[in-house]
């Protein structure tokens, strides 16, 4: 079923959706998305679509930078493998370096915008520490796992099952294209940061008002059935304290993309935070 997201207009929802249903449900559907949203009070529709817009620059800006780097490790890894073979240790030069580099610059740049956007917003102050508060985040995140590496390692044995000479696998690596795991990298990142520190910010905020929260999934037919049946629970009329955690198909997630959760609930994950205040 099609439904319009929260900051979708008439004209953008039926182009989207007018494969799936016919005209009088959609028109209908629309009618009673918009109803609940209005009913709900979904926030700040220009704010939030507007922060939507900025963010999907820097996911732009940051996949161009993540599918160079990757780009780098699998050249590195091709040019092992032809001087080497491929029964050489070529996970010795599968290196995540150069990629953390570059998020750690994308949390960074996320961070300040996000923070410094809902301090204002919400009538606080943006936060000094938040360079130190960003790379804690950070390192938090990638002190728990390799992220990137198991990945690389399964896609290289892959092209080297599926090839038969030495020259048509180290080929198949140097051309592999990075371009759609680089975005989803970017998005799922920057993600992780944009939650996080918004979450940070509206704590402190919370030391001056009553602040409380729900969850938003995008409600189309990309979406977790996981995070749908967040979105139906988790409403405003429901909204949970700010430092409570959604039980999300049984993992304790303080906000959307927190990665604490399983990588099936974060990863590509579309949905945001409501807030009472």
């Amino acid at each position: 079923m099609c439904y319009p997201n929260f900051y979708e207009d008439y004209d953008s929802f039926i182009n989207r959706c007018n494969h799936e249903l016919d005209y009088p449900t959609l028109n209908k559907n629309f009618r009673e998305r918009r109803s609940m949203y209005l009913k709900e009070g979904l926030g700040d529709i220009p704010f939030l679509l507007n922060t939507e817009r900025r963010m999907n620059i820097f996911i732009d800006s940051y996949t161009g930078k993540v599918e160079k780097e990757l780009d780098d490790v699998y050249g590195s890894i091709a040019l092992f493998i032809a001087l080497n073979g491929i029964d050489a240790a070529w996970e010795l030069v599968n290196s995540t370096d150069g990629l953390e580099r570059v998020l750690k610059s994308g949390y960074l740049e996320t961070g300040e915008y996000i923070d410094d956007r809902y301090s204002n917003k919400y009538g606080g102050e943006s936060n000094p520490f938040i360079n130190a508060l960003v790379i804690s985040i950070f390192l938090n995140r990638f002190s728990k796992v390799d992220l990137f590496k198991k990945r690389t390692s399964e896609i290289i044995n892959r092209i080297i099952l599926e090839n038969d000479s030495l020259d048509d696998i180290v080929d198949g690596i140097k051309k592999h294209n990075n371009n759609p795991r680089a975005r989803v990298i970017a998005a799922t990142e920057l993600g992780i940061a944009q939650s996080s520190v918004e979450l940070q910010a509206m704590l402190r905020i919370a030391k001056l008002k009553p602040v409380a929260k729900y969850w938003v999934g995008v409600l189309d037919d990309r979406i977790r059935d996981s995070h749908f049946e967040a979105t139906s629970f988790y409403t405003r009329s429901s909204a949970i304290p700010l430092n409570q955690s959604f039980n999300v198909n049984g993992s304790m997630m303080m906000h959307p993309r927190d990665f604490n959760a399983p990588a099936k609930e974060i990863v590509n994950c579309r949905c945001y935070l409501g807030y009472v205040v």
